[in-house]
């Protein structure tokens, strides 16, 4: 990602420096993805600056570049290329310092995007579509990763004796690769003559899938390399089998991560952190320190950055901050104190939230088989999951506990679920739909989303469809008084008798233009109910916020569940909630969102307006003995009865913790 961009990890260490030091959980990402012009690496930099730096902030871990996106080594390798000028070998330091203080040391290490290695060895180069070689991407056919990425990640690992990489510019980098050995490859495997060369030809889906495969081989051939030189050495690709690979872990990193890049952190960090909760390794999710947006950069408020941490703690996450190494190698000392700040702020929640399980209340699914139908020239980057992202912060912005299911979670998992959402998948997994309609008629509830999604089940929502879709055109919706007009897609439909039908199409901006159209329908599936939204709302909620998508979707909800573990009553704010387990306790996650954290045009802020009289109403068949706020083990009031218990908190300054022992 540019030289701005930051990383991946991977974790490699003979005299493993974990084993010695607090777990992975909050930490400190540094890069400045050196250059052949970075001529002065070392000047300023002093193992006095770095011991302040680890005696201040009190990282879990630290990670610092090594190799970014130029393929320009900022430590003297003997195996790739280094900066021309090395004024003092700052990896040996860094390691050095962190071994004294007992933190591990993790590495920054670009993969497919290497441009010196092209430079070098121009037959590494993937090809593009148009038969001219790549100037930044290697191909993963080539020898590029046994010749270089292996030989130079064990150099790391055994000579400088760090303990993991966080190899970056991996998945996100890549598209199909057209160089002969690929094509041969895949004419021998497939069977088939004509390699396709648009997303429009024939078989693009398999050549697409070819690719894939050929990258996660990549990647397990420099993570078995690497542990097989040092045992113990921790190997991650950044973003894989995250958001971006949505798909079962298949080879043998040892932990996921990927960095919240941009602006807009909080809904980021929100989406990113549910769709590895579920994926069986440790993970850890990255906020930028700074925003940066059209060449314009600035340091972002701490009571920002807490927000983000907050949404990936909350799901059981580790977190880390990245901060810019300056061109000669050295952190910069005025960020000291407010990354001790953030690591105080994580760690005090540590015990209430890292690896905690999460309690299925509404379970949004990511429809893998899905989004790998969706035609695009890259293979991880496109913007099918943008409705997706849109329903789920429609969800949390409702104030409702949520987390993500891709496919391969389903199995074992679905039943315990009280609600299932598809938002706006066309076409899902036909074996899913098979299972998902079953949960439904053995008493679960599944809420289909999107004027294409509720097509493939038109029968099961008893609805029948007189008039085509109407396709990215105005409409008007109406609910409870309120009217939006939107462009989007909408789908007409006629409803059984005794369905339950939500929200009005009008023919205009006026109530007394309505039309016989409605915006949802519910019905009666065996023992469950089905729901149908047939209105695209995911994409128009994340340009357009407004009250009536969220008050249509809350009612076609409350009207399903009337209630979770877990709801708030009222609260003078922005505010979101998430349900975990953890040691035999429940934990009732409250999370401040105020602020444009969701504005396009500010980059940062300061000030985060604390939520006020937030009242929860908790499902509890047993009175708790108490009802504690964490951090501070501070005892909460609250009323018993019928099952219920209500509590008041006076405000939610960035990120509260309701525990509740034993239950």
């Amino acid at each position: 990602m540019r030289k701005l961009l930051s990383s991946i990890l991977i974790f490699c260490s003979p005299v493993c420096m974990s084993q010695q030091s607090p777990e992975r959980f909050a930490g400190l990402h540094f890069d400045f993805h050196a250059s052949m012009k970075d001529s002065s690496i070392g000047k300023t930099f002093t193992v006095e600056m770095i011991d302040s730096l680890l005696t201040i902030a009190g990282p879990d871990f630290i990670q610092v570049d090594c190799k970014g996106h130029p393929g320009v080594s900022s430590y003297p390798t003997k195996v790739g290329t280094h900066a021309p000028t090395l004024q003092k070998d700052i990896l040996k330091i860094w390691r050095e310092v962190t071994a004294k203080h007992k933190v591990p040391l993790y590495v920054h290490y670009s993969g497919v995007w290497d441009s010196m290695a092209i430079v070098k060895n121009p037959s590494w180069a993937r090809i593009e579509e148009n038969g001219k070689p790549s100037l930044m991407a290697t191909s993963v056919f080539s020898r590029y990763v046994e010749d270089l990425v292996i030989p130079q990640v064990k150099e790391l690992a055994t000579e400088y004796k760090v303990d993991g990489i966080w190899v970056d510019g991996d998945c996100w980098t890549m598209h199909p690769d057209y160089s002969e050995e690929a094509m041969s490859r895949f004419r021998k495997e497939t069977g088939i003559a004509e390699v396709p060369r648009k997303i429009t030809d024939s078989n693009y889906y398999a050549w697409m899938e070819f690719n894939r495969k050929a990258f996660v081989d990549y990647i397990a051939r420099y993570a078995n390399a690497a542990h097989e030189a040092a045992p113990g050495f921790k190997v991650t690709s950044n973003w894989s089998f995250s958001s971006m690979m949505p798909e079962p872990v298949s080879v043998p990193v040892d932990y996921l991560s990927g960095d919240v890049a941009g602006i807009n952190g909080v809904y980021s960090s929100l989406f990113e952190s549910r769709c590895l909760a579920h994926q069986g390794k440790p993970w850890d999710l990255m906020s930028w320190s700074f925003a940066w947006k059209d060449n314009s950069k600035a340091t972002k408020s701490i009571p920002q950055i807490l927000q983000e941490a907050s949404e990936v703690l909350a799901m059981g996450g580790g977190y880390q901050t990245y901060w810019q190494q300056n061109s000669d190698g050295s952190p910069e000392p005025y960020q000291f104190r407010k990354m001790e700040r953030i690591i105080k702020f994580c760690r005090d929640r540590k015990a209430y939230t890292f690896k905690g399980e999460i309690v299925p209340q509404i379970g949004l699914l990511y429809s893998g088989y899905a989004w790998r139908r969706i035609p695009s020239s890259s293979l991880y980057l496109n913007s099918s999951g943008t409705p997706m992202k849109g329903v789920l912060n429609m969800i949390a912005d409702s104030r409702l506990p949520v987390d993500i299911l891709m496919d391969h979670h389903l199995e074992g998992r679905m039943e315990k679920y009280p609600l299932l959402v598809i938002p706006e998948w066309n076409h899902i997994d036909p074996q899913i739909r098979t299972r998902l309609l079953e949960y439904v008629k053995n008493g679960g509830n599944l809420l289909v989303i999107g004027a294409s999604g509720v097509q493939d089940f038109k029968k099961e929502l008893g609805v029948e469809f007189h008039e085509p879709l109407i396709k990215n055109n105005v409409i008007y919706a109406g609910l409870n008084g309120r009217i939006v007009m939107m462009k989007t897609d909408y789908q007409s439909f006629e409803p059984t008798a005794g369905s339950l039908n939500i929200g009005t199409r009008l023919s205009s901006d006026d109530w007394r233009f309505t039309t016989k159209d409605h915006l949802a329908s519910i019905h009666q599936l065996g023992k469950g109910k089905i729901a149908g939204i047939f209105i695209d709302m995911g994409a128009y909620y994340t340009r357009y916020q407004n009250a009536l998508s969220l008050e249509l979707l809350q009612n076609v909800i409350s009207s399903m569940v009337p209630a979770f573990i877990s709801t708030i009553k009222s609260a003078e704010g922005s505010l979101h909630q998430a349900v975990t387990r953890k040691s035999g306790n429940l934990y009732i996650h409250l999370i401040n969102t105020n602020g444009p954290h969701n504005n396009p045009n500010v980059l940062v802020y300061e000030d985060v307006l604390p939520v006020k009289n937030v009242t929860l109403e908790i499902n509890l068949p047993v009175k708790p003995t108490t009802i504690r706020l964490q951090p501070g083990n501070q005892k909460v009031p609250f009323v018993y009865k019928d099952g219920k218990a209500s509590v008041t908190l006076p405000e939610v300054p960035i990120y509260s913790i309701l525990e509740i022992p034993g239950s």
